[in-house]
C-alpha cells in the first residue's frame, strides 16, 4: 500500500483497517472505554484533578493516582496500541480488555501477531475463552527487542480470531 505521493504507507496513513458496515452488526469483540478510563488518561498525560474539573464534572472522590505517568498512557483500553520510549534492549507491557458481544456466547479467540523484524511481541494469554458467564477478558502485550527502537517507528498488528470474526489491533513502537 502506498500514499498519494507513492511512498510506502504506514499505520498513520491507513489506520485500523477498512470499515465493513454490516460486520459492525456482529463485531465479535469490542474494546470498551468508560469515563474512568478517559479521566485516568488525562491524569497520566499530566493533568491534575483541578485542571480536569475545568472541562468536566468529576465523580465524587475522584483524584489522580500518585503513580500517574505518561508511560501509563499506553494502557488506555483502545484497539490501537502506541508505545513510546522503548529504549535499547528494554521491554514494555501494555494491558487491554475485550468484551465478547458476538452472537456466540461461548467462543475462543486466538491471537496472531504480525511484527517487523527486530521487534518481539508476545501476547498473554494467546487464547481468550469466553463463556456464558465470562464476557470480558484481559490480555497483556509485551514489546521488546535489541535496538528495535533505534530503527524508528516500528509497526505491526495483533489479530484476534474465532474463525468467523477478525478483530485487528494495529500497534506502533517508537524510541
Amino acid at each position: 500500500m502506498t500514499t498519494d505521493s507513492g511512498s510506502p504507507a504506514t499505520p498513520y496513513d491507513y489506520g485500523a483497517g477498512q470499515v465493513h458496515p454490516t460486520a459492525a452488526l456482529d463485531p465479535g469483540l469490542v474494546y470498551e472505554l468508560g469515563e474512568d478510563d478517559y479521566l485516568r488518561f488525562l491524569c497520566d498525560y499530566g493533568y491534575d484533578a483541578s485542571k480536569i474539573k475545568l472541562i468536566t464534572t468529576l465523580p465524587g472522590g475522584f483524584s489522580c493516582a500518585a503513580n500517574a505517568s505518561k508511560d501509563a498512557i499506553s494502557d488506555l483500553n483502545y484497539p490501537s496500541i502506541a508505545v513510546a520510549g522503548l529504549a535499547g534492549a528494554g521491554s514494555r507491557t501494555v494491558t487491554r480488555a475485550v468484551t465478547n458481544v458476538g452472537a456466540q456466547e461461548e467462543a475462543t479467540y486466538t491471537a496472531t501477531v504480525a511484527a517487523p523484524a527486530g521487534l518481539d511481541v508476545k501476547v498473554a494469554p494467546s487464547k481468550l475463552e469466553f463463556t456464558k458467564g465470562t464476557k470480558k477478558l484481559a490480555f497483556q502485550v509485551t514489546f521488546s527487542g535489541r535496538n528495535a527502537a533505534a530503527k524508528g517507528a516500528l509497526s505491526g498488528s495483533i489479530t484476534w480470531s474465532d474463525g468467523k470474526h477478525m478483530v485487528r489491533s494495529p500497534f506502533v513502537v517508537t524510541s
